[in-house]
């Protein structure tokens, strides 16, 4: 019987243990389940409640529902009581005042009884009831001035940022700094008032930080971002004049400034888009305001590369890798807007192809995917914008074959895609920088044979045939030695379009001497190829294996 009697209670216990969703072990289980303090449920104690249609249909759409549905009820009251002068505007305001109090107050009782849903709704009602309330007694009834309106509406912002923080809550923070920025347009008199209007939304923005600070809030600093985008734009496009023009840039550094420390405050990985989003959205500021003058947004553009390039190394002192490599993306990325503002000509083309070369290079060190993705889109636009600009803008006029401005920068890109291919692991990004180099290098060869023949045409089109065999042989040679088919193949590609010109253009165009001389190659050349193709030198050896994905 004690026997059974044992085995009846561990049964108990684990049964208590399930219900409680513990981690304890069974013996410290109680056998009964006590209701738990404040009247929560059990799953709060360890586990999740189970959601379906009908507990979110009965908790979460009926709440929300109802809620609505008495605000409407009340608001139809007090508006036929407004229409027949039942309560007067003072105490049409006090009523609301109340009112939006008495919720908030109320919302707290339910906070503290774990219906954090159902708190944080009447919470969004009672701030937009104190509001509104305080928008009409200053602007509909005129009963105070905008200055008590402005400090009434400050206050509920504080008081939500005082249970923001008690409660540690991230949702209360969030509705706080919405209210906090809806002030000035609630209470808006239509005139320009930049100073005071800035300083209030700086100081948004430094209790924002101050909140980041010691809270894990990221939706808190978007609003905060978002809400100063917001101001900032509707001033400006209001009242911003070119006087204007040094205070108004001065402001936005200052928000730039905040905003920019916020990664160093909270380094977290869900922060890294943001210094990007903080960077974009000042140079476009300025942008507009220096319209004009392009020397001068250079220079900020240079301040911004020195700025980001400080607090990398401070992110790397305080082993960041990930948000130090970001930053210093941006550095390099406002290097390359700096270059075309600053310099002219072929200058340009210099800076984005060092530029490229970096940003490739930085995508070797070890960073996360984010962020080597980032610096691989960055060096690839400015390769892009290096390559476009020396074939297509750029205009050499070279003394000595070979040894100028042109086959330089020919040259220092090919480096740049050569170091690409060596050191990329992906199949695809490897043959575009093998395409692309072997491009290049035919390019820049023929425009070297083009000036250097350029005033004879016989002996011009004849060394561009001589050139391309050769390219070919060698590129050839290059894939039996490495045992790469690729590179046979781009070989194979190129001597086709050698036979087609020999024989379309060369064929009725040359000289005999020239005609001689240009079949002649190109048959010893396509021979050996096919000789080396009979023996099977490939079928030797399995090829190599290009770099995969």
């Amino acid at each position: 019987m004690d026997d059974l009697e044992r085995r009846l209670q561990a049964i108990e216990e684990r049964l208590a243990a399930l219900e409680y969703g513990s981690s304890l072990p069974s013996s410290q289980v109680p056998t009964k389940s006590p209701p738990p303090e404040g009247g929560k449920p059990p799953h709060s104690q360890g586990g999740k409640p189970h959601h379906n249609l009908e507990s979110i249909i009965g908790a979460h759409w009926l709440n929300r529902v109802g809620i609505a549905a008495v605000l409407v009820g009340v608001a139809y009251f007090l508006k036929y009581a407004f229409e027949n002068d039942w309560i007067g505007p003072g105490m049409r305001v006090v009523i609301g005042v109340g009112s939006g109090a008495l919720m908030l107050a109320w919302s707290e009782r339910f906070h503290a009884r774990g219906h954090l849903l159902f708190s944080h709704t009447l919470k969004v009602v009672a701030v937009g009831v104190l509001y509104l309330s305080i928008w009409a007694s200053s602007e509909t009834y005129a009963l105070i001035g905008i200055g008590s309106a402005f400090a009434a509406m400050i206050a509920v912002t504080a008081v939500l940022v005082t249970l923001a923080v008690r409660h540690r809550s991230e949702f209360i923070a969030g509705l706080a700094m919405t209210s906090g920025f809806l002030t000035p347009v609630l209470l808006s008199t239509h005139t320009n008032r930049e100073v005071e209007l800035f300083t209030y939304v700086a100081l948004l923005d430094a209790a924002a930080l101050v909140l980041v600070a010691f809270f894990p809030w990221v939706r808190a600093l978007a609003v905060a971002f978002l809400g100063t985008l917001f101001l900032y734009i509707g001033w400006y496009s209001s009242y911003y004049t070119a006087a204007q023009q040094p205070r108004t840039i001065a402001f936005a550094t200052l928000f730039f400034l905040l905003f920019a420390f916020a990664p160093v405050l909270r380094r977290w990985p869900a922060l890294l888009p943001f210094p990007f989003a903080n960077a974009l959205v000042y140079f476009l500021q300025l942008s507009w305001m220096l319209r004009g003058w392009p020397h001068r947004l250079a220079f900020y553009a240079i301040a911004l590369a020195a700025f980001f390039v400080i607090v990398t190394i401070a992110l790397r002192w305080l082993a960041d890798e990930p948000l130090a490599a970001a930053h210093l993306a941006i550095a390099i990325g406002f290097v390359t807007i700096a270059i075309p503002l600053q310099f002219d000509r072929v200058s340009i083309t210099i800076g984005w192809i060092a530029e490229a070369a970096v940003l490739l290079a930085l995508v070797t060190r070890r960073v996360t995917a984010r962020v080597e993705r980032v610096f691989r889109l960055l060096g690839s636009i400015a390769l892009a914008m290096a390559v476009f600009r020396l074939l297509f803008i750029d205009k050499f006029h070279p003394q000595h074959v070979l040894w100028n401005l042109r086959a330089l920068l020919f040259a220092m890109t090919i480096a740049v895609l050569s170091g690409v291919a060596i050191v990329t692991r992906r199949r695809g990004v490897w043959r575009f920088a093998v395409v692309a180099l072997n491009a290049l290098a035919l390019i820049g060869l023929s425009k070297e044979v083009s000036d250097a023949f350029a005033h004879q045409s016989l002996a011009r089109h004849f060394t561009f045939s001589a050139l391309w065999m050769l390219y070919g042989a060698a590129l050839m040679a290059a894939g039996f030695y490495r045992r790469l088919s690729f590179l046979r193949w781009l070989a194979l590609v190129l001597l086709a379009i050698t036979v087609l010109k020999v024989f379309l253009y060369d064929l009725s165009e040359l000289e005999r001497v020239y005609r001689i001389l240009s079949f002649i190659g190109l048959g010893v050349l396509l021979l050996a190829i096919s000789f080396a193709y009979q023996k099977r030198w490939i079928g030797q050896a399995r090829d190599s294996q290009t770099p995969v994905d």
